[in-house]
C-alpha cells in the first residue's frame, strides 16, 4: 500500500511483507514434573511484538519444547506472519523438526506432527539451533511461569505509536508498521501520523 503526499510518499507495511522471529522455549522442573512453555516473538529488526509463557502442568521437558513452538506458531500465524524464523535451544526438536532425527517417541509424535503443520501454513520458515544464553528472554518467560504456577506475558518495553488496521477477514484490531520512502524536494523532518492525523 504506497501513499503520494506532496512531494512525499510513504508504504506501509504490514506484517506478512516481513520475516518474524520466535524464540522458542520450555522446561519441566523434575522431567517429568511442573511445566512450562513460552515464546518471544520479535520482528527482523529486533523489536519485541509478544512474549508469553504458559504453565501446562506436569509432563517432560520434551513436551514443553514443543508445546512451546506450536504457542509460537500458533501466534505468529494469528498476527498475519508468512515469512518465519524460528530459534530453539533444544537439539532434538530441532534436528527432528528439520528431517535429521525420528521421532520416536508416541508423547511426542502428535506434537510433532501439528508443528509441522502450523509450518506448512507459512510462505518460507526455518528451524535453527541456539545455544542457551541466546535464549535468555524465553528462558525467564518460562521460568516465571513457573515459579508463580500460572500463565505469564511480558509487555514491550517500548510504547511507540503504532496505527491499527483491521483485518478484512477476522476484523480485529492489528497494529502494523509503517515502512517510510520519502522523495522530492522536501528538506524538513516530518512527523507522518501528525501529518495523517490532520487529513494535510
Amino acid at each position: 500500500m504506497r501513499f503520494q503526499i506532496s512531494n512525499f510518499k510513504f508504504e506501509i507495511l504490514n506484517m506478512k511483507s516481513i520475516k518474524v522471529i520466535a524464540y522458542i522455549d520450555g522446561g519441566s522442573r523434575g522431567n517429568p514434573g511442573p511445566a512450562a512453555a513460552g515464546f518471544v516473538l520479535t520482528d527482523h529488526a529486533g523489536n519485541q511484538l509478544q512474549a508469553k509463557a504458559f504453565f501446562i502442568g506436569r509432563t517432560t521437558n520434551n513436551v514443553a519444547e514443543y508445546t512451546g513452538i506450536i504457542k509460537a506458531l500458533e501466534a505468529a500465524k494469528q498476527i498475519g506472519a508468512k515469512r518465519l524464523m524460528v530459534f530453539s535451544d533444544s537439539e532434538l526438536l530441532v534436528k527432528q523438526v528439520n528431517g535429521e532425527y525420528k521421532v520416536k517417541s508416541e508423547q511426542i509424535r502428535p506434537l510433532f506432527r501439528q508443528a509441522v503443520d502450523l509450518l506448512g501454513d507459512f510462505e518460507s520458515w526455518k528451524v535453527r539451533h541456539i545455544v542457551r544464553d541466546k535464549n535468555k528472554d524465553a528462558d525467564k518467560l518460562v521460568n516465571r511461569a513457573l515459579n508463580l504456577g500460572r500463565d505469564v506475558e511480558a509487555k514491550p518495553a517500548s510504547a511507540e505509536p503504532q496505527l491499527s488496521i483491521i483485518n478484512n477477514q477476522s476484523s480485529i484490531k492489528r497494529p502494523v508498521r509503517l515502512g517510510v520512502l520519502i522523495s522530492g524536494g522536501g528538506t524538513t523532518l516530518m512527523n507522518i501520523l501528525e501529518y495523517i492525523n490532520k487529513g494535510r
